[in-house]
């Protein structure tokens, strides 16, 4: 059973906080160590025939928006991690998006789905179902979408992970209008997003000396964000308007 979105989100509460900060008042992350790094996912087979790549995305990137500040995440949709960044900076990318300021590149690795023992493979569906949005040419309901997907990671349940027939209704809250369900019941993008986690586990990001080990990280313009909570949604805005100069 889908929760039903709160009308404003809010930066991170006490209580969430006490849960999900590293100590220092960090946002932590979800690691690819411990002999994790670049696997295939149980649903996807990364060799080169098999991997179809979305007509829109960038790269191992799904691109929305048109604005000068490049903000780019890597993530995986099964990280709690990933899921309290996007409570805390989402509603500011996305209004920098719609309002042409920002272009947001997501990209989604798929590992912490394989270290939490997950055998629905939430992390390689979701994205999937990211990807067959792009695929569709919707890009611009990326952002609305992956929202979504991070809020519902799980369920009214707190363990179990959304069904197939729950992200094709994620996706049309979001503003999608066309038809994704087979893409998602096929996991036809699968293969891709295996890729990308192969392409990203241990690749230092363009233009930084940050190495993907592990997610969330937030790029703008070649500037690393500081995930720090203490003045994170100002240093945020302060990269964006910085790339508008």
């Amino acid at each position: 059973m889908l929760r039903h979105r709160s009308p404003a989100r809010t930066f991170l509460s006490a209580a969430t906080l006490a849960v999900v900060l590293a100590a220092g008042g960090s946002l932590a992350g979800c690691s690819a160590a411990s002999g994790d790094a670049p696997t295939t996912s149980p649903t996807a087979s990364t060799s080169d025939a098999a991997v179809v790549a979305p007509a829109h995305a960038d790269g191992y990137g799904l691109p929305a928006g048109d604005g000068s500040a490049r903000i780019e995440l890597w993530t995986d949709l099964s990280c709690p991690y990933c899921r309290q960044l996007e409570l805390a900076t989402g509603d500011l990318i996305a209004d920098a998006v719609a309002a042409g300021t920002a272009t947001l590149v997501i990209h989604p690795l798929n590992f912490v789905s394989t270290k939490h023992g997950d055998d629905t493979d939430w992390s390689t569906r979701a994205a999937s179902a990211l990807a067959a949005v792009s695929d569709a040419g919707e890009n611009d309901r990326l952002p609305a979408f992956y929202a979504l997907l991070q809020e519902h990671q799980t369920l009214a349940d707190g363990t179990s992970h959304p069904t197939d027939d729950d992200i094709v209704a994620l996706a049309q809250q979001a503003g999608v209008t066309s038809d994704i369900s087979d893409a998602v019941a096929s996991r036809r993008f699968g293969p891709w997003v295996s890729a990308s986690n192969q392409h990203w586990l241990g690749a230092t990001i363009d233009g930084t000396s940050q190495v993907v080990s592990g997610v969330p990280i937030l790029v703008v313009n070649g500037t690393v964000i500081d995930l720090s909570t203490d003045g994170l949604t100002g240093r945020l805005q302060a990269a964006i308007d910085a790339a508008q100069n």
